[in-house]
């Protein structure tokens, strides 16, 4: 179950719908900038969030963190993300003046899709285990296969949804990740309060 949570909530924070206006932008129309964008970016989120997945709780240990104290930091992270999201706020607004290599890394692969929330969210939920570990990155790749397909077909796919169904996927992304931030703030807080449980 945690597994599902997990996917759903980097499926929210990723947002690949709210993605689609920024690569059609930076690809000004051209298939073939859609396609090494979205090769660039997808490979981006893929990296950061595998190692997020392995050497996290590592970075965490370095620095004395405990991962109580990290879910809180990740929910408050997440929070606003969800509630700017069902306000139909944009999360981020980038200049793309930039060549294609540098907008497939940044904005576009980090932070739009491997943002602080979805880096927290993967460290702060990557099982102690090797196996559940494994299945963690067997989820992201999944994911990273599935927002890579959804870019690709960021032109027609914008079309085709129309302005309304984006800002409703928008805000029900939203909703959903608002939950997700709530119930990592109640676990790190319990965690850190044990009074409270």
């Amino acid at each position: 179950m945690a597994l599902i949570n997990t996917a759903v909530g980097l499926l929210a924070i990723s947002s690949p719908i709210g993605v689609l206006p920024v690569v059609a932008k930076a690809a000004g129309n051209d298939p073939s900038r859609v396609r090494r964008i979205s090769r660039l970016a997808v490979l981006t989120f893929l990296l950061t969030l595998l190692a997020a997945c392995w050497w996290g709780q590592a970075l965490l240990d370095l620095f004395a963190i405990t991962l109580d104290s990290f879910r809180v930091a990740g929910g408050l992270i997440l929070l606003p993300i969800g509630l700017r999201l069902i306000d139909g706020k944009e999360v981020s607004n980038s200049e793309l003046d930039l060549d294609e290599g540098l907008l497939g890394v940044v904005p576009i692969g980090l932070p739009l899709l491997a943002g602080p929330g979805a880096i927290s969210l993967v460290v702060s939920e990557a099982p102690a285990q090797w196996q559940g570990r494994l299945a963690l990155s067997a989820v992201i790749a999944v994911l990273a296969l599935g927002i890579y397909l959804v870019l690709l077909v960021s032109m027609p796919l914008r079309r085709a949804l129309g302005e309304l169904q984006e800002k409703v996927i928008s805000r029900l992304m939203g909703l959903l990740l608002s939950a997700i931030a709530v119930q990592m703030l109640v676990g790190g807080l319990k965690g850190s309060f044990p009074v409270l449980g």
